[in-house]
């Protein structure tokens, strides 16, 4: 049985989440995901210092159009001033906007751009910092006009090993309990990969010292996956991420509902036709649109036993 799940006033339908994905989590995919069982979805990572300039490139990246499809806005920010500006135009009245229903910040983007002006993992041992930026998005949360149900944040394990040994992620759950509805913990430090095993006891670490919810992140992809997961770490979501990219239909193996594969061609059509006819409704970008009918092309590969060409689609440096 899938237990529902709550982050700040948000009612979940599962604790499955799609994660904020670069050059992948347009409106329409989100919404392929969100009918095959994501219980809540993200834009991929936006720069507040973008929004905040009014950078149309970055505007156009949050596509919130869909009002049926649980949605938040993942923020990366480097100072709490940046914050104040990005979320001060997040109050223009621009239709779409009023369908956000979360912000969420990033400090785990192991990008070296991101890292270079002191965003992202390089914020982590900055405390000081931290506390003043999550104290600027939970007092924003009390006034905006938006339907905002939840803010919170992600965070890896630290900038590098020696930073992940020094445990630099726990005192920012003490800081989370007290400015934030949740908490995602992504179990590798910011040198590491996706091959690298991720640490889950880090994430039972922070669920141990932690009054709000903790999200883990890092090799969830199968029903077996989560039920490790939360057994072991406590960790009452999970936010998936290359699972979603290599097949929608993960959430519902999440959910117990199927093998977290599409089991006929007529179903992967279906779910092809979908995106693209939502992506003509909701104008994504041609990159959105190329990296999807690849991957619908990888699955259908896949399916019929061919599995060279059936291989994940290559991750970007801002996958998370």
């Amino acid at each position: 049985m899938t237990q529902p799940l709550k982050l700040g006033s948000l009612e979940l339908s599962s604790p499955f989440i799609l994660a904020p994905l670069e050059s992948v989590s347009d409106c329409a995919f989100r919404r392929v995901c969100w009918d095959r069982g994501a219980s809540l979805t993200w834009t991929e990572m936006i720069r507040a210092r973008g929004l905040a300039r009014n950078n149309k490139s970055t505007l156009e990246l949050i596509d919130t159009f869909d009002p049926e499809v649980l949605t938040g806005v993942q923020l990366m920010v480097a100072n709490e001033k940046e914050l104040s500006e990005a979320l001060e135009k997040l109050e223009k009245p621009v239709a779409h906007f009023k369908n956000i229903r979360a912000i969420d910040l990033n400090f785990g983007c192991p990008s070296p751009e991101v890292i270079r002006i002191g965003a992202g993992p390089a914020l982590l041992k900055r405390r000081g910092k931290l506390d003043t930026i999550f104290k600027t998005l939970a007092e924003w949360k009390k006034s905006t006009s938006l339907p905002i149900g939840a803010v919170g944040a992600k965070i890896r394990l630290g900038l590098n090993r020696l930073e992940q040994d020094q445990k630099v992620y726990l005192p920012i759950v003490e800081l989370a309990n007290e400015h934030l509805d949740y908490l995602t913990i992504h179990a590798r430090h910011a040198r590491q990969n996706s091959a690298d095993q991720p640490t889950w006891s880090a994430i039972a670490e922070a669920q141990a010292q932690s009054k709000i919810p903790i999200i883990g992140n890092g090799d969830v992809v199968t029903r077996e996956d989560w039920d490790r997961l939360s057994r072991e770490t406590g960790a009452i979501g999970a936010l998936i991420a290359r699972g979603a990219i290599k097949s929608p239909w993960v959430f519902r193996g999440l959910r117990g509902e199927g093998s977290g594969q599409p089991t006929s061609d007529a179903e992967l059509d279906a779910a092809e036709t979908q995106y693209l006819t939502l992506a003509e409704r909701y104008g994504s970008k041609p990159k959105f649109r190329e990296w999807h009918q690849e991957g619908f092309r990888r699955m259908k590969a896949r399916l019929h036993g061919d599995v060279d060409k059936g291989a994940a689609l290559p991750a970007n440096e801002h996958m998370q």
